[in-house]
């Protein structure tokens, strides 16, 4: 299974980079062997070797929270490893964007929020495989599809619409440890998704298509899938 490899997504544009200010809000490397401040509200949730995994691969819905205030521009960083359960070609993971409200139970939503998802389901959706999904609260506890970017809410109708590009889906990437960088402006709604490999240089630009409201919470989340996560770290840039 081919799960991890879809993050190379992040290397279809390149632009000059910029430097920026930034005021950090969060930052996590979970060396201490501790979960302190992060609340797991489903899945199997434990700090091992340094990193933060979720073991459960049966789980469809885990999720873990933290608290941090987001408003503006922030970046969002963090790395994640595959560890296993993708075999039945059917995994996913995201995280959840200026939550407010968090649910205190399993659920697929989560208060007011975004949830950027990466999708593997070759079945549902087709080839490629891998999908760029982004969903918004329907409901204390129900998500749709973002309507502001896909043509409907009902991810099985339109999930399929922003493949991965084939040439970032080679199995070599598999095992690695792939680091994750997003810049997001809340009150615009535009960001950053940056190149992996090199991201000070290359980064490909989004718009959301309105402002993202603010919010005190932040969640990583799994579908059918052990995954590892280091070093997040959330901030505001100036």
């Amino acid at each position: 299974m081919k799960f991890l490899k879809v993050f190379l997504v992040l290397l279809f544009l390149s632009a000059s980079f910029a430097a920026f200010s930034q005021s950090s809000q969060l930052n996590e490397n979970f060396n201490r062997g501790s979960m302190a401040g992060w609340k797991p509200i489903s899945g199997n949730w434990r700090v091992t070797n340094g990193r933060l995994v979720q073991t459960d691969v049966n789980e469809k819905m885990a999720m873990i929270v933290v608290p941090v205030r987001q408003s503006g521009t922030m970046m969002y960083e963090f790395d994640v490893r595959y560890v296993s359960g993708g075999e039945d070609n059917y995994a996913g993971f995201g995280i959840h964007i200026g939550i407010n409200n968090p649910s205190s139970r399993r659920s697929w939503g989560n208060g007011q929020s975004l949830l950027a998802w990466v999708t593997w389901d070759p079945r549902a959706y087709g080839s490629p495989g891998g999908f760029i999904q982004v969903y918004e609260r329907r409901g204390p506890t129900r998500m749709g599809l973002y309507t502001k970017i896909f043509p409907g809410s009902d991810p099985l109708k339109y999930g399929g619409i922003l493949p991965i590009r084939r040439e970032y889906l080679k199995s070599e990437f598999l095992g690695a440890t792939v680091p994750v960088k997003m810049m997001l402006d809340t009150r615009t709604g535009k960001g950053r998704f940056y190149d992996p490999f090199d991201p000070e240089r290359y980064f490909y630009s989004f718009d959301l298509g309105a402002p993202i409201r603010s919010g005190n919470y932040f969640a990583l989340r799994t579908n059918s899938v052990a995954l590892s996560f280091d070093n997040v770290r959330i901030s505001r840039v100036y």
